[in-house]
């Protein structure tokens, strides 16, 4: 089966492209989603982040149940790359061991391994092709500002630990431009077709 990755920079809108490729039937990998739900659940995980952030890196919520305390995580690593790099160190493994399970299980002619950091974890090359999403860097900072409540700096911020557009497209096989979502879907349908060939 092949492989194919889905990336963008944060507001890009790669979420939004593999909806439109789960509507045409083909299953989508989300692996942040995944990081997220390991690092609330994998009792490894959940020790090494310990061990690297501190205990305040997890909190007990009205249950009981131990839960990351996210906004701590998110201050501690986003001003401390060298923190950056060893939280990814502990996340990307974990992930790929969760995704080779995932796929024994899919049926399709392909599917979509969507990341924010495909290229920063070398996540690229676990896959056949590679469909980037782009959009102006100010729509996409209005984007996750509206949709994280968070502030101008903070999405800047974050933005600095990904690649830069220019480093994405030399290494991407195909381009959606999201500006218009019927061009957008027009774009997945035609990648679609490609990838079915």
């Amino acid at each position: 089966m092949k492989i194919v990755g889905l990336t963008g920079g944060i507001g890009s809108g790669k979420s939004t492209v593999g909806h439109e490729f789960e509507n045409l039937g083909i299953p989508v990998f989300i692996a942040d989603d995944v990081s997220k739900k390991l690092l609330a659940t994998d009792p490894q995980v959940i020790e090494a982040v310990t061990h690297l952030l501190g205990k305040d890196s997890y909190n007990p919520d009205d249950k009981g149940l131990v839960v990351p305390n996210k906004k701590y995580i998110a201050s501690k690593v986003f001003n401390d790359t060298t923190l950056l790099t060893s939280l990814n160190q502990i996340m990307h493994p974990a992930v790929r061991v969760y995704f080779r399970e995932w796929i024994q299980k899919q049926k399709s002619p392909y599917m979509i391994y969507e990341a924010a950091i495909l290229f920063e974890s070398n996540s690229h090359l676990l896959c056949d092709k590679v469909v980037l999403v782009t959009a102006g860097k100010e729509e996409r900072i209005r984007r996750v500002m509206d949709r994280d409540a968070a502030s101008r700096a903070e999405v800047v911020s974050r933005l600095r630990h990904q690649w830069s557009e220019g480093q994405r497209l030399e290494l991407s096989d195909f381009v959606i431009v999201n500006e218009d979502i019927q061009l957008l879907r027009a774009s997945v349908r035609s990648i679609h077709e490609v990838l079915l060939k």
